[in-house]
């Protein structure tokens, strides 16, 4: 009897180590892949494209997600987007490369016919902006090349009649300085329309307003509830962003929306419904720190926020 007693308790002795062993493996690798609003769509696990550095993903009105992507071994320390650009259907599906070279700010008209990108000339480490806006039609696939004021182009924004199309140069200098240009499609012309000694991210309204933020280096204004701004502290970093403008409130979004709970997130950007997001993650990895950047979708932003 007392054989049959000692090995009942060796027993469960052994299976609550073996999962409390498992729960704590479980948590230093990835707290947050039990919430089921998470889900990847390009990354290290789909081994097809586990060599590609992603980032800068848009969305179009029938859940198309473009995104830029490049080798990894190219893709350095930038502090903002560069790559090929590639599409894919939001479940995941038709995963390819629609145009190549290397190219940063990667924008998407409201009708969803045309995208917008700044190429770069040369190859890692000495990439060279150039002073061009390339349109890429994605009903015929043809690309109309635009000459621009100036190269440090950080971000680019279609307006709504898919004419007009705002892009941001940022100039690191004493003291730093933003200008926002207008570049119209039908003529070519190019406006200067805001300038700033101060860095600024910017966005624009359903009615071709700029907004300005001075936190968020790309800030994206929800397409049903435009009082909701979503972004990070400059391109990529630890934690998502809400801002109210109505309210004047500045919120930092719970760790569980985010894949990794040591890793960055950055570029998000609102799906149509005004409910989901896509955005780019990075887990961190071990030894230096730094992993290639993946697309994810995050539903449902609204609910998971506490009040």
């Amino acid at each position: 009897m007392k054989v049959k007693k000692f090995s009942k308790w060796s027993t469960r002795i052994l299976l609550i180590v073996f999962l409390a062993l498992v729960g704590i493996g479980g948590l230093c690798r990835n707290p947050y892949t039990s919430n089921p609003n998470l889900k990847l769509l390009v990354g290290d696990t789909t081994t097809k494209y586990d060599s590609i550095h992603c980032s800068n993903p848009v969305v179009s009105m029938d859940e198309v997600v473009y995104y830029l992507g490049m080798d990894r071994d190219s893709a350095g320390d930038y502090d903002f987007a560069i790559g090929a650009v590639y599409s894919i259907n939001s479940d995941g599906s038709n995963n390819q490369k629609i145009l190549n070279g290397n190219f940063n700010a990667l924008a998407i008209s409201k009708d969803a016919q045309k995208l917008a990108v700044h190429p770069y000339s040369g190859s890692y480490p000495n990439y060279t902006p150039d002073s061009l806006i390339l349109i890429l039609r994605i009903f015929d696939s043809e690309i109309d090349s635009y000459p621009i004021s100036k190269k440090e182009v950080r971000d680019i924004e279609f307006g709504n009649n898919g004419q007009m199309v705002y892009y941001a140069i940022e100039i690191f200098s004493y003291p730093s300085k933003t200008e926002i240009y207008q570049l119209n499609l039908s003529d070519s012309t190019n406006e200067l329309v805001f300038s700033s000694d101060r860095l600024f991210g910017f966005d624009l309204s359903t009615n071709d307003s700029i907004y300005f933020d001075s936190i968020m280096a790309r800030p994206q204004i929800n397409p049903i509830q435009e009082e909701y701004i979503i972004g990070t502290y400059g391109y990529e970093r630890y934690e998502f962003l809400l801002r109210n403008t109505i309210m004047h409130e500045l919120d930092t979004l719970p760790d569980s929306l985010m894949p990794y709970y040591d890793g960055c997130v950055g570029y998000p950007y609102w799906f149509p419904n005004g409910k989901d997001i896509v955005f780019m993650a990075k887990p961190y990895s071990e030894p230096s720190g730094i992993s290639s950047g993946e697309i994810w979708i995050l539903e449902n932003v609204f609910e998971q926020i506490e009040k």
